[in-house]
């Protein structure tokens, strides 16, 4: 519920002001989030206030997730089935499926330095709680930067590009 009301204060902000709007960004980044590695593609609108942005985000933490109960096993013939091991006995393929997808939604404010670095902070609202995390970006050409965040038990690395 938490990540619906925040993707609803996105749409609601990114529709109330025009005039500050910079435009959309993409992210996408390799992540150590809610206990785990995974990767996290998110979109959010960039707000301009002089050299700083405030930045809603949402998106998706895309993981493995780990069942341990149902497995794919090599049968005779070379054949891969999904099995459940707990009984032994075959299962649907989905079950053997091991990505899992969480919503997540984050709210950033960074502080733009002449020659294009933004360092600031964030807010990532996930399914386990509310991190706080410092985050960094360097210009590698034209809308495009490398971005790197950190926080309590949040850590990630990847590209942000602007629109």
């Amino acid at each position: 519920m938490k990540i619906i009301k925040g993707l609803a204060l996105i749409v609601s902000l990114c529709a109330a002001s025009p005039a500050l709007a910079d435009g959309v960004m993409l992210e996408a980044n390799g992540a150590r989030a809610q206990e785990r590695w995974g990767g996290e593609l998110g979109l959010g609108y960039t707000f301009d206030l002089g050299r700083f942005r405030v930045r809603p985000i949402g998106g998706a933490f895309i993981y493995g997730d780990e069942n341990g109960r149902y497995r794919n096993d090599t049968i005779s013939g070379g054949r891969t089935v999904c099995r459940d091991y707990s009984t032994g006995a075959f299962a649907d393929k989905d079950r053997c499926n091991s990505v899992a997808v969480d919503w997540y939604g984050k709210a950033e404010l960074t502080y733009v330095i002449p020659q294009g670095m933004e360092f600031g902070g964030g807010a990532r609202f996930s399914v386990d709680k509310v991190r706080g995390y410092g985050t960094v970006a360097f210009p590698i050409g034209g809308d495009l930067r490398l971005k790197g965040s950190i926080g309590d038990r949040y850590y990630a690395l990847g590209l942000k590009a602007q629109f």
